[in-house]
């Protein structure tokens, strides 16, 4: 997910990160106490004595991971400024041009089922390589697409487009999280955020980056600069990324194949994994059912412009990427994920209350710095919450028998990813549904209660399991 929201610096940001970490990532636990550290992967192996560094290796994968990441971002996010207008000049409803924004999530939605299915088939880095591909000329025909003349025709190639990108960011997700679940089995939540920080920061780069160039050049030059540097990290990353392959691990009692459904149910079975689901289901609200229709409350209650409600998510965005280090380099020397993740979901309430702020908050009158205080809060405690989930969610399904390798990392990771989605399809929907009923405050408030809830079962399960799975 990235973040749930959010090239020259890119690049240089990209080798900041791996040199930072690399002098973080050193290993919480030995392999025989780590359920996933004897799937390491294949080719260069971690050195006991030696691993306070990431290898060579790590280095060129994880590299891989966040510059892809990075782009990736930036796809979601670059046609926000002008999209709309040019929708609008040929006489198409705001309707359609929403719509061909949502159509991504529910793509995605689809297509994470179908990644979890075909990665450990074709191989994880060809799936990566492939999805960023496909992302990549995808995203240079959308530059195409103001020469169609017809307006039912051109939105029509629009959402063709848009899912076909959709389908190409979902291949690169599922592959990129099992890569390192199986890469980095003894710091998975501290690379994990280092991925995350850079997508994150690819949504927040987005809009500038597409509206500077969309004023240089025009309509097509985003997506095709943008596109151009996808093929170009594509082509790149099969010297950089180290093929990641099958290593087969079976658990105890586990059967080496079965029907489709067999592991679908085999995860379901697992009471914890629903815990784990409900925390990324909320996460991604906590984002989707809010940014939609916050900037029609702004600007009647408290008189904010776009200008500066974009600056309030480009502050906001700052946070989540630096905070998003933290938490990972945090969670993983915590072994019950949920100690975590259970205040990082009550604070993150917190913020969003202070938001409109909420009808709860007696006495607080909607003002500028307090809904930038709420967007801050938020922000910060969203990776908390969600970036150890991932891992947990792979330990639990080898504690219940799934085989222990890359097959289950690609499907952990494709339901993960799936969930994510439901959020993004739900949350938009169902925020602007409330919010037409009973008002922006309102909306913000269920929101809040519905982390708390998950926040309260996450503390249950944190009491329940502290025993059940090894560090």
């Amino acid at each position: 997910m990235v973040r749930p929201r959010h090239p020259s610096t890119s690049i240089g940001d990209t080798a900041w990160l791996l040199e930072s970490a690399s002098d973080h990532l050193a290993p919480p636990a030995s392999h025989e106490s780590d359920p996933l550290a004897a799937g390491a992967g294949d080719g260069e192996q971690i050195d006991e004595d030696s691993a306070a560094r990431l290898t060579g290796r790590q280095k060129r994968i994880l590299g891989g991971l966040s510059l892809g990441g990075l782009l990736a971002g930036c796809c979601i996010a670059i046609m926000i400024p002008f999209f709309p207008h040019e929708a609008q000049r040929r006489g198409l409803p705001q309707t359609y041009s929403g719509a061909v924004f949502s159509c991504y999530a529910l793509a995605q939605l689809l297509a994470f089922p179908v990644m979890g299915r075909l990665a450990p088939r074709v191989g994880v880095s060809r799936l990566y390589n492939v999805g960023l591909a496909t992302a990549g000329v995808t995203t240079t025909v959308f530059g195409t697409l103001p020469h169609i003349q017809d307006s039912m025709a051109f939105i029509g190639a629009c959402f063709a487009c848009r899912a076909l990108e959709a389908v190409g960011t979902a291949a690169m997700h599922t592959a990129a999280r099992a890569i390192i679940i199986n890469q980095f089995p003894r710091s998975p939540n501290t690379a994990m955020s280092i991925s995350e920080t850079l997508a994150g920061l690819g949504l927040s780069l987005g809009p500038a980056l597409g509206g500077g160039l969309y004023q240089l050049g025009g309509y097509g030059t985003p997506f095709y600069t943008l596109g151009g540097l996808m093929l170009v990290s594509s082509a790149t990353n099969l010297w950089l990324m180290p093929s990641v392959r099958e290593d087969t691990l079976p658990a105890a009692g586990a059967p080496r194949r079965g029907p489709p459904g067999a592991r679908l149910l085999r995860f379901l079975s697992a009471a914890e994994n629903w815990l784990c689901c409900s925390v990324v289901l909320v996460v991604a609200m906590y984002v989707t059912a809010l940014d939609p229709n916050i900037e029609p409350y702004v600007r009647v209650a408290l008189g904010v412009t776009p200008a500066e409600l974009g600056l309030f998510f480009l502050v906001s965005a700052g946070c989540y990427t630096a905070a998003s280090l933290v938490w990972g380099r945090l969670s993983d020397n915590i072994s019950n994920t949920y100690v975590l993740t259970a205040p990082c979901l009550l604070v993150g309430a917190v913020g969003i209350l202070l938001i409109p702020p909420s009808p709860l908050l007696v006495g607080l009158q909607p003002v500028w710095w307090l809904t930038m205080l709420g967007m801050v809060v938020r922000e910060m405690t969203t990776g908390g919450a969600f970036i150890p989930i991932m891992h947990r969610m792979v330990r639990v399904c080898v504690a219940h028998g799934m085989e222990n390798n890359l097959s289950t990392q690609a499907f952990v990771s494709a339901v993960f990813g799936a969930v994510f989605s439901i959020g993004n399809v739900v949350g938009p929907t169902l925020g602007g549904y409330i919010t037409d009923l009973y008002g922006f405050p309102v909306a913000a408030t269920g929101l809040a209660g519905f982390g708390v809830l998950v926040a309260i079962a996450c503390v249950v399960g944190a009491v329940v399991t502290r025993n059940s799975l090894p560090k």
